[in-house]
């Protein structure tokens, strides 16, 4: 599942779920929140993989109590309060969106115009409405230090497993959000940096809204994502021809919908590759989407039949009847679920069936890839992505990974047929997926763990932008 195309998804769908009522109920988020975690646990494949029943449950009351004890909490009071209960999940495919980012209200936020990047034990100014010198340090934002403050929001993100690189690649990314969470909103934040020839500075910056924070993404000192970015839009495949010898292969995203398309495009591309070259498959950045475009492109590398999933699970085969008023499909209709599991057998408190579904469409065009081969990676890796990976270990144990561990659990993950639950009173709409896919098993895999690279690529402290790769993009024939 693209988690892109979740956010999306729930911009869209939050304000007609409120136009249907959900907003004019009486504010009882507390409940709210004591009635997601019963749907949690009722339908969830694996609520317990990080904390027992006891200690979510002792959590999620906590913060309920805490949300009924307010008179009026703001939406940020009551997202702090639903991230810190389903951040233990350790499901990177778990969304909330909160009535105060939606379109119609979003105007009138004032959000903190600031991205930080670590890079070793230091914060770095990243980006800013404010410009400032490559290397100016971040020392603390309203008078916290950012060490504790980082700390802190980290516990609120939902990334996959219980590895940092998936925490830290995820809150960079979404840092004006968490922020926000956990210190609301105000209209003017007090930042103290450090710049590179050691002055210290203290700047009051004024808070954007919503849409500034695209282009300041796009600003960042180190780039939104590592490796070179697509011509094309939406960012289609490429190669680059990196040196004499070696090629590498650029897959920004799989979230292009016509999948016919995608693969007509991977096979003109293979056409151009030397099939003794090295090749690079640059996965940096991309997030997923649909499985099938990492199959496309399998099929060149591996030369005999393989699969991604080794098993498919779900407590429930179908949303219990107590839930089903307050939940959607926003992909793929309900059903479908059961058709994944068709001739499943019960295993304790899950419905479970082995093999892969798409078995029949990864099947190699003939002897695959001769060369050696290298995949490159980061904490952005998810999902669709991470299971190209875990294809490409299983299959060619030779093949190589360089960068940082990526953001989706190496073992498995929970990304497919996904439900939206919207809370009754305060119409809050929570993302997450019903079924569990456990991977083929890889060489080094942990649980809890991404795929760990064997050369790390990490973000230093030295001046100066990262030395490009040559940018002779070939196009397809």
């Amino acid at each position: 599942m693209l988690r892109d195309r979740t956010t999306l998804l729930l911009v869209a769908v939050l304000p007609a779920m409120l136009a249907g009522g959900c907003a004019s109920a009486p504010s009882s988020p507390g409940e709210d929140l004591r009635g997601l975690l019963r749907f949690v646990q009722a339908t969830h494949p694996r609520p317990y993989a990080y904390v027992s029943r006891a200690e979510r449950e002792a959590l999620a009351e906590a913060e309920a109590q805490r949300l009924d004890a307010l008179d009026a909490p703001d939406d940020f009071t009551v997202g702090l309060a639903f991230h810190r209960v389903l951040a233990r999940l350790g499901d990177g495919h778990v969304a909330v969106a909160l009535p105060v980012f939606q379109d119609d209200v979003a105007s009138a936020l004032t959000l903190l115009p600031l991205l930080p990047k670590l890079a070793g034990e230091t914060f770095f100014v990243d980006a800013c409405s404010t410009e400032l010198p490559r290397g100016t340090r971040l020392i603390a934002i309203d008078g916290e230090p950012i060490e504790a403050l980082w700390a802190e929001l980290e516990a609120l993100v939902l990334a996959d497993g219980v590895h940092e690189s998936a925490r830290r690649a995820a809150l960079e990314r979404g840092f004006a959000r968490h922020y926000h969470l956990l210190r609301g909103m105000r209209a003017t934040y007090r930042v103290d940096v450090e710049l590179p020839d050691g002055e210290a500075q203290t700047l009051t910056l004024a808070g954007v809204p919503r849409d500034a924070l695209g282009p300041l993404s796009r600003a960042r000192h180190s780039a939104p994502v590592w490796g070179p970015v697509s011509p094309e839009e939406p960012p289609w495949p490429f190669v680059v021809d990196v040196a004499d010898g070696t090629v590498l292969l650029r897959l920004p995203s799989f979230g292009i919908a016509d999948q016919e398309a995608y693969r007509v495009r991977v096979d003109a591309l293979f056409a151009q590759i030397d099939p003794d070259d090295t090749l690079i498959l640059d996965l940096r950045g991309n997030e997923g989407g649909l499985r099938t475009h990492g199959v496309a492109v399998l099929n060149h590398v591996l030369g005999a039949p393989y699969a991604q999933w080794a098993s498919l699970s779900a407590r429930v085969l179908r949303v219990p009847s107590a839930f089903r008023s307050l939940t959607t499909f926003p992909f793929v209709p309900e059903e479908h679920l059961a058709a994944l599991l068709a001739g499943a057998e019960r295993d304790g408190e899950l419905w479970v069936r082995t093999g892969d579904p798409l078995a029949s469409l990864m099947v190699p065009h003939g002897e695959g890839h001769r060369g050696r081969v290298v995949a490159f990676i980061d904490g952005h890796t998810n999902s669709a992505a991470v299971e190209l990976v875990t294809a490409l270990r299983a299959s060619r144990p030779d093949a190589e990974l360089h960068g940082e561990p990526t953001g989706g659990e190496c073992g498995r993950h929970v990304g497919e047929v996904p439900v939206v639950y919207t809370t009754p009173h305060r119409g809050v709409s929570v993302l997450m997926s019903l079924l569990e896919l456990r991977h083929v098993a890889t060489p080094g895999c942990v649980d809890g763990q991404g795929h760990a690279p064997a050369r790390a690529v990490v973000y230093d402290r030295l001046p100066g932008r990262r030395r490009p790769l040559p940018r002779r993009a070939r196009e397809p024939n």
